[in-house]
C-alpha cells in the first residue's frame, strides 16, 4: 500500500481530481487545508517582510491556503491516480503546479468500500 499525497495552491483543481478518482473507483481520499513555508514565515514574522513576502502580498493579497489531498491506495492504483492529477494540474515540473509524492504504508486498517 501507498499513501499518495498531492499539495496544490490551486483549490480549483481539488474537485475535478476527487471526482475523477471516484469515477475510477479510487475513493477514500481526504483533503486538508495547508500553508507553505514562505507564507507561514511571512505571516508569523514580526520583522518587516522580505522582498519576496511583500511582493507576494502585493501581487496576490487574497491568496488562500492550499489544499492537500492524501489517499491510501494499493500500489497498482497509484499510476491511475497520478494520471488523473496530471490531467487536471498539468506538468508538475512547472512552477506553481503542485507537489506530488507517495510513501509506503506499513500498516493500514481501512473499511472496504461498499458496492
Amino acid at each position: 500500500m501507498k499513501m499518495l499525497i498531492y499539495i496544490t495552491n490551486n483549490v480549483n483543481h481539488v474537485y475535478p481530481i476527487l471526482s475523477s478518482m471516484m469515477e475510477q473507483h479510487l475513493g477514500g481520499a481526504s483533503v486538508v487545508d495547508c500553508e507553505g513555508m514562505l507564507r507561514t514565515l511571512s505571516d508569523a514574522s514580526s520583522e518587516p517582510p522580505s522582498i519576496f513576502g511583500s511582493l507576494r502580498a502585493y501581487l496576490n493579497p487574497t491568496a488562500s491556503t492550499g489544499k492537500m489531498i492524501f489517499a491510501a491506495m494499493k500500489d497498482e492504483d497509484v499510476p491511475k491516480a497520478v494520471k488523473i492529477i496530471h490531467s487536471v494540474a498539468g506538468n508538475l515540473k512547472e512552477a506553481n503546479h503542485g507537489v506530488l509524492f507517495s510513501v509506503p504504508i506499513d500498516l493500514c486498517e481501512i473499511t472496504e468500500p461498499r458496492e
